[in-house]
């Protein structure tokens, strides 16, 4: 069943949220009649406090990344059809939200992302009334970088839809969550999500090829025009790739391609969606690789 991610600034008042939404489901499953949509379905919550996840490893990129590494994988191992998953999460970086959006239509459960909005300056009063002694209080130099890297979602991205904005001072829309997890059809994996247990050797060769000139494309492209601007990849397809405001170096596009590549090599995706989805990995991967 679903997978609702909830993301926001740090002491937004996510894990509120989070816990919450998890009451209310739960109270909402119970009173269901055995035919009813969602009869039967567990609730599972995953936080940084029930993964073990401390708060100084968001500094270092290194043990940043492994901590996406422990959600998606507690993600993957509870996600199921008689299961919605509540992921309480930073999730700050709209790659990782695309690789959960992923995880989710591949196993073809709905999807849903809520973003809890509060000032600044409230994250930074309820964070110095945290408990500092519990690992609950951030330092103000790592809550003030995490606000600065922090990727707004936006409901365009059909990884971060559907989205449900939730601004600290109104009530959880638990109507619009139950209707977007429950009550609404779920997508259909494509070729791009669902594994396949057999890969050929030919279609290998064509996601290297494929994402191999995708790549030589943006090289050319930065040696006429130093920094950001569009790369036309398809026009055609009007394939596009936005690359960001600094250069970026053949190393950054080899790791995003190499990722890319071990993300569908068990995948059987149609020859002529290997550009498209790849130019889609680039834009959601090239203003947040670290």
């Amino acid at each position: 069943m679903p997978l609702v991610v909830i993301t926001g600034h740090p002491s937004s008042g996510k894990s509120t949220r989070a816990q919450d939404l998890k009451e209310k489901l739960e109270e909402r499953i119970a009173a269901l009649e055995p035919n009813d949509p969602g009869y039967g379905i567990t609730v599972i919550l995953h936080s940084d406090e029930s993964l073990g996840i401390v708060k100084e490893r968001y500094r270092e990129s290194v043990s940043e990344k492994s901590i996406r590494g422990t959600q998606i994988s507690a993600v993957k191992r509870d996600l199921g059809r008689k299961t919605i998953v509540i992921l309480d999460s930073l999730a700050y970086i709209k790659g990782f939200r695309y690789q959960l959006h992923c995880e989710s239509k591949a196993l073809g459960t709905p999807y849903c992302l809520l973003h809890i909005i509060a000032p600044t300056e409230s994250c930074y009063k309820w964070n110095e009334e945290r408990d500092l002694t519990k690992d609950t209080k951030w330092d103000k130099d790592l809550i003030d970088a995490l606000i600065m890297r922090y990727e707004d979602p936006n409901h365009l991205n059909r990884w971060d839809s559907p989205l449900i904005p939730v601004p600290y001072d109104e009530p959880l829309p638990f109507e619009s969550i139950w209707e977007s997890i429950i009550l609404k059809k779920a997508p259909r994996p494509n070729s791009a999500t669902v594994l396949k247990q057999a890969t050929t050797g030919n279609f290998l060769q064509q996601l290297d090829k494929h994402t191999s000139d995708v790549i030589s494309k943006i090289l050319q492209f930065q040696q006429l025009q130093s920094v950001g601007g569009e790369v036309l990849i398809d026009r055609e397809k009007e394939l596009l790739i936005s690359l960001p405001s600094t250069t970026v170096s053949v190393a950054q596009l080899q790791r995003i391609r190499r990722s890319y590549i071990a993300l569908n090599r068990m995948r059987t995706i149609e020859e002529d969606r290997i550009v498209p989805l790849f130019v889609d990995y680039l834009n959601a991967h090239l203003n947040n690789d670290e």
